[in-house]
């Protein structure tokens, strides 16, 4: 989040100089806000060897905010909050199945998950000026806060998130299987037509691994991929 942060610091000085090179600016507003609604696809690359265990995505929802810094015409910088929701499913795994984007046979269902917490992307986005509206590309660091996971219909079995390996023994702290947060990078696609109606399509990779015990075989990277629409005003 601090390297986020700075990045966008590091931007916004530099918008003052940019803006003033590129007269087409004056037709723009420097900040716009706008909302999204989106259907994603999540889930985690993921082998926890100690208990062999794997996870398959899901299809979930989000819904947040976006504020954007328009530092020209063609380029600008976007801020997101979004609410998301996730679903998944764990399976046993004697061995690490790689990276999975769907099920495959015989293997060894164990449960669903369920998560909900907040995406807050950051991203440096690029115009261009495509029929009567622009294309827009972007690419920038995120951070995710998982807010609650647990499995719906299996009370047994309890998610990795809310599996604790250990206790801090000056403060009672729990330290669980995965952290509720991680950082890594994302993609961002769209179209954005005149009238502000935004197509979006973006993808993220977390580039921290969300393990909280050293492991020279498991590890759990979360990935998303989402596609919908927004509206800037």
């Amino acid at each position: 989040m601090k390297r986020a942060l700075l990045i966008l610091s590091l931007l916004l000085s530099a918008a003052t100089a940019l803006r003033a090179q590129d007269a087409d600016t004056l037709r723009v507003k420097p900040v716009t806000i706008g909302l999204i609604v989106q259907a994603n696809f999540a889930g985690e690359h993921m082998y926890i060897a100690e208990s062999s265990l794997s996870a398959y995505p899901g299809f979930g929802a989000e819904a947040g905010a976006a504020l954007e810094y328009h530092m020209t015409r063609y380029l600008s910088v976007e801020f997101q909050l979004l609410l998301a929701l996730q679903n998944g499913s764990y399976f046993a795994a004697n061995q690490d199945p790689g990276f999975l984007i769907w099920h495959r046979r015989n293997v060894s269902y164990i449960a669903d998950m369920r998560l909900w917490g907040m995406d807050i992307p950051l991203y440096l986005v690029g115009r261009l000026p495509v029929g009567s509206g622009d294309l827009r590309l972007g690419a920038g660091p995120f951070t995710h806060l998982t807010f609650d996971a647990w499995c719906p219909g299996d009370r047994d079995f309890i998610t990795p998130y809310k599996r604790i390996i250990s206790k801090d023994d000056a403060t009672g702290d729990k330290h669980y299987a995965l952290s509720d947060s991680h950082a890594g990078f994302g993609l961002l696609l769209g179209y954005e037509f005149p009238s502000g109606l935004q197509l979006n399509l973006s993808a993220k990779y977390s580039i921290t691994d969300i393990l909280n015990y050293e492991s020279d075989y498991s590890h759990a990277h979360p990935y998303k991929v989402s596609l919908g629409a927004g509206w800037r005003f």
